[in-house]
């Protein structure tokens, strides 16, 4: 709760201490007085946007510090738009400070009714009915477990397709890279082991042609026989030895010859046959890739081994992953439903108390209720949305199509009471609640505040003499000469501020007399 508030430099205000009790604390004074003031300055605490239009005029900085049951929190607006936050004197963010002082106060305005014209927070009241919060925590868990598997899932799906995009011709590259088996300065090795090999074949061929000439095959006559048959036409005119020696050298020649081994050109051709193979895989790898750098292809071809790699990998994790993200989005649902099923009994038991409530309001003839649909996509909140409804008889619809604006804040005070405890802040604000009531309406609803008071502290500015008299603690706010003060008043001061309240004098004798019966 609020014990003190120190406004410095806001609205009209110069500088002001507040101080707070339990139960229900008004703040009176008549209109124009700085009321409003009082409500900006909290607004500011709980993140509201500082400008230079919040600054009393001629002054460079304004000043919001509260104590909250022990804890001290201060907002600095400058007139240069900045502004500064501090917990326990320690400067903290904006958002931090904001998250810190929601969890403390809630402001309620008629124009701001916050809780009823927002579904998410109609959903959250729902949903704080429910006592099984085991049903929420588990339905969160498995929630996120299936969202992240749908992530990871859409993840490892959309890197599948971009590496069978970016590797399309993998099938052609692997055969090529299998074919070829790069490495560094290949190339040129092939090119000049294929030079050898030709030049070793082609040298062979020449041989086993000049062989062929000397001994003529298989089937023909060769020089050396050609030379052997032009010798014996001339034989018979040579000298015996000579004659002999060169029948015998004929012999010997080929003899020799005939010994001759030149080897066998498969190897070779083999060999060569499948260094052009190799080189041309290279040749068309190269082209294929568009990497003409043998040291680049030997990395992109590192890279396409490591893709396909993890994409042949992936796919049992695919079917893995899918099947748990199947699993874990069943469990969702199921228990989405048994959320639906416990929402739709929380919201007939809450609409029971707050018809209760309206009734007791001067509301008898608007009956209260809440509605759901089913979303088709699950959220984290579950798979419904709510709206609250109201029927007066002649129209149904929704809250803020049928509610004036004194009905409301009444239905937002019936609300408030009709919530769990641990629903309500330390301490609520309501800014002229009960705008647009009168009569018996609006000491219903005063009662009720009081009520609502016995369970958070309840700081309320109001124009309503009925309510104002049942405050615990009572602050009036007067401006004279353009300052505006503020003090805590009880006793005389108090019954001539109530008189104020309901003849517009405080001095009126019959004023006050009714007064002092209000205030008991």
């Amino acid at each position: 709760m609020i014990d003190t508030l120190h406004i410095k430099n806001i609205g009209g205000i110069h500088e002001a201490i507040l101080t707070f009790t339990d139960g229900l604390n008004v703040i009176t004074g008549e209109s124009g007085a700085g009321k409003s003031s009082v409500v900006r300055a909290l607004e500011l605490l709980t993140g509201g946007r500082g400008g230079v239009r919040f600054i009393r005029a001629g002054e460079e900085r304004g000043i919001v510090e509260a104590e909250f049951s022990g804890k001290v929190i201060t907002r600095e607006v400058l007139n240069t738009g900045r502004s500064r936050a501090k917990v326990d004197g320690v400067s903290v963010g904006l958002s931090e400070c904001a998250e810190i002082v929601n969890d403390l106060v809630r402001i309620q305005s008629q124009f701001a009714q916050i809780e009823l014209l927002d579904p998410k927070r109609q959903l959250a009241m729902i949903d704080a009915c429910i006592h099984d919060e085991k049903i929420f925590r588990e339905f969160r868990e498995i929630y996120d477990k299936a969202r992240n598997s749908a992530a990871e899932l859409r993840a490892i799906k959309k890197q599948r397709a971009e590496i069978e995009r970016k590797y399309a011709n993998a099938k052609e590259i692997f055969s090529l890279m299998k074919t070829a088996k790069p490495e560094q300065g290949l190339e040129m090795r092939l090119e000049n082991t294929l030079s050898d090999l030709t030049h070793r074949i082609t040298s062979r061929e020449r041989a086993h042609e000049s062989l062929d000439a000397l001994t003529g095959g298989l089937s023909e006559q060769g020089l050396i026989e050609g030379v052997r048959a032009c010798f014996e036409n001339i034989y018979s005119f040579m000298n015996d030895d000579d004659a002999e020696n060169i029948m015998r050298s004929l012999d010997c020649l080929n003899d020799a010859v005939r010994t001759v081994e030149l080897g066998d050109d498969e190897n070779d051709l083999s060999l060569r046959e499948d260094t052009e193979k190799r080189l041309g895989a290279l040749r068309k790898l190269k082209r294929l890739c568009n990497i003409p750098d043998e040291n680049e292809l030997l990395n992109y071809c590192d890279e396409i081994y490591t893709n396909l790699e993890w994409l042949e990998k992936s796919y049992h994790e695919l079917e893995t992953l899918s099947a748990r993200s199947l699993d874990e989005k069943k469990k969702a649902n199921a228990l989405a439903m048994d959320i639906r099923r416990a929402r739709h009994e929380a919201g007939e038991v809450l609409a029971g108390r707050v018809n209760a409530l309206l009734s007791e309001l001067a509301m008898q003839d608007v009956t209260f209720g809440v509605n759901f649909a089913g979303l088709q996509k699950l959220r984290r909140d579950g798979a419904d949305e709510v709206n609250f409804m109201l029927t007066d008889g002649t129209r149904s619809g929704k809250v803020e199509k049928i509610a004036s604006g004194g009905e409301l804040s009444r239905l937002l005070l019936a609300l408030q009471l009709s919530l769990p405890d641990e629903w309500l802040p330390p301490t609520i604000v309501f800014d002229e609640v009960e705008a647009g009531l009168g009569g018996r309406a609006a000491v219903l609803s005063g009662l009720q505040l009081q009520k609502l008071s016995r369970k958070c502290q309840v700081i309320l500015v109001t124009h309503e003499a009925s309510i104002a008299a049942l405050g615990n603690s009572h602050i009036m706010i007067q401006r004279s000469g353009g300052e505006t003060s503020m003090r805590n008043i009880s006793g005389e001061d108090r019954v001539r501020e109530i008189a104020r309240m309901l003849s517009g004098s405080p001095d009126m004798a019959e004023a006050q007399e009714h007064a002092k019966i209000l205030l008991g």
